[in-house]
Parts: structure tokens; sequence; C-alpha cells
């Protein structure tokens, strides 16, 4: 009898989990539904360089495009504004999905969670290479604003 209820379970289990493939393009629906084109988002970007006081990085969109960025930490006096030259080099939401898709095809390693609200990915740690250091990609985004 217990051996029929684990396998109870573990079909339940089964059925119940989703690809990581359809868990983006699900989040990715939510994301898209909520029509948010104009926000503001902090996300924390984790890198041996500053593993124990990482910056927030506050970046700012409005219609799908990179407008602002700043870097804000504790021991900052004030927000440092980010030249908009390297704009650039920030993603938007819809880029963080890009990642994750991408990653998903290319990396050795992806783990992603997602906001149950928005749908946005809260979490994302990518290793694209286990015998290299220094290339893995780790951030979570703790909130997103929308704007007006």
């Amino acid at each position: 009898m217990a051996g029929n209820r684990f396998i109870a379970i573990a079909a339940f289990l089964a059925s119940a989990t989703i690809s990581a493939d359809e868990a983006l393009r699900s989040n990715q629906a939510t994301w898209a539904a909520a029509a948010i084109q104009t926000y503001e988002y902090r996300y924390r970007k984790v890198c041996d360089c500053h593993r124990d006081t990482p910056a927030d990085t506050i970046v700012a969109v409005e219609d799908g495009v990179v407008v602002d960025v700043r870097y804000e930490r504790d021991d900052y006096v004030s927000q440092m504004p980010v030249n908009p030259d390297e704009f650039q080099w920030f993603r938007t939401i819809d880029d963080l999905f890009s990642l994750v898709a991408t990653a998903e095809e290319n990396a050795t390693t992806l783990r992603v969670s997602y906001d149950e609200t928005l749908g946005y990915p809260a979490y994302i740690y990518i290793d694209y290479d286990h015998s290299l250091i220094g290339e893995e990609v780790e951030l979570e985004v703790l909130e997103v604003q929308p704007g007006g």
C-alpha cells in the first residue's frame, strides 16, 4: 500500500513540473500581458569582485528603451549615475528574458525563478562553462516599479 502512495505522489509531482522553456514562455507572456513599457527596476548583480558589498543597479526604461542607470550602495553618499554612453550594457526586462532564453541553449548551468505576479525573471544564475572562473552571471531583481 505504501508503494502505491509513493507512485501516486511521484506521478503527481512529475505532472506538476513544467520545463524551463515552458516556464520562460509562460512568464514572458505574463510580463507581456501586463503591458509595462515604462518602469524602473532595481537589481543586484553578484560577482567575485565585490561579493560582500555589491551595489544595487537601478535601471529606468521608457517605451522599452534604457534611459537612465545609476548605482546605489549603503556606503555611497548618493546614487552614482552611469554615463549615457554606457546604457547599451544594461538590460531591460525583455532583455533579461532573452538572456535566459540564450542561456537555456548555451549554458552548462541555469537557475532562474520568476516573479509570481508580473512574471519577470526575479533571480538568474548562469554558468556558461564549469571549467572557467568568473564568466558566471548571477543577478537578483529586487523590485520593479511601473511608471507612467
